[in-house]
């Protein structure tokens, strides 16, 4: 599949690798860290026969995308997504950003606008906790992969017991433990500086906020948009509900 080059590091290319199928209008799926656009299989199939062009992407650092050293803060992996919408000249784009990719959704229409975009969802957007932030950094200098396991562990709990079946996050947790080491850390650091609900204080266009009723891992909070809830869902509601969470998404993506 192809390509989008978006930066240069040492005079070495830095590129995202993206999947582009179906017609119709478009939507584009962020993946949240420390997950990959596989992360959003239950959702492709279902969007293109509900009549969307569906986009899914890598972020750098994770998955295909290139391993690069640098560009892990909010305001490039924002402009990572901006030159995505604008190398496939999308327009009348939903974006759809699950966790962390949430504030990559709104840091991108807070800098660039909303020319190319008609619509933001924002699915378990991360409500930062300042020691969240430092504990994961702690552990994720020295136990990177134990601490991907306890994460995916936690996205996937309700009431302390993982929903996903083992198969299926195991799976999840070897695509989060192939990913650069750097970006794995320095995105969790770059949390601290976003905000999303800032960024989306004037934005005009519809947003839908969702989340799992029994996330173990951020707490819902209130917005400038009410939340929808998928009920006992837990943060990963995306993967471990996804006939629901489809529902919801697309009833909010029709026309």
């Amino acid at each position: 599949m192809p390509r989008l080059a978006v930066a240069t590091e040492n005079g070495a290319e830095v590129s995202l690798y993206y999947e582009d199928y179906g017609v119709g209008s478009p939507v584009v799926l962020v993946a949240g860290w420390p997950l990959t656009a596989q992360s959003w299989e239950s959702q492709v199939a279902a969007f293109v026969e509900a009549g969307h062009r569906v986009v899914g992407y890598d972020r750098r650092g994770f998955g295909r995308s290139t391993r690069a050293w640098g560009g892990y803060d909010q305001d490039t992996l924002a402009a990572d997504l901006h030159l995505l919408l604008e190398h496939l000249d999308l327009r009348g784009a939903a974006l759809v950003g699950f966790s962390s990719g949430a504030g990559d959704v709104a840091r991108c229409v807070a800098r660039f606008g909303v020319g190319r975009v008609s619509r933001l969802v924002l699915a378990g957007p991360l409500a930062v906790d300042d020691g969240l932030v430092r504990d994961l950094l702690n552990a994720a200098g020295w136990h990177r992969v134990a601490m991907l396991d306890d994460v995916l562990g936690r996205f996937f709990s309700v009431d302390g017991e993982v929903v996903l079946d083992e198969a299926s996050r195991q799976h999840l947790l070897h695509v989060a433990a192939c990913a650069s080491p750097k970006a794995t850390v320095d995105v969790i650091g770059a949390w601290a500086g976003a905000d999303p609900e800032a960024d989306l204080a004037d934005v005009g266009v519809p947003v839908l906020v969702v989340h799992g009723e029994r996330d173990a891992f951020t707490a819902p909070r209130r917005g400038r948009a009410p939340a929808t809830i998928i009920p006992s869902a837990p943060h990963g509601a995306p993967m471990t509900h996804p006939q629901q969470w489809n529902e919801v998404v697309l009833r909010f993506l029709s026309p």
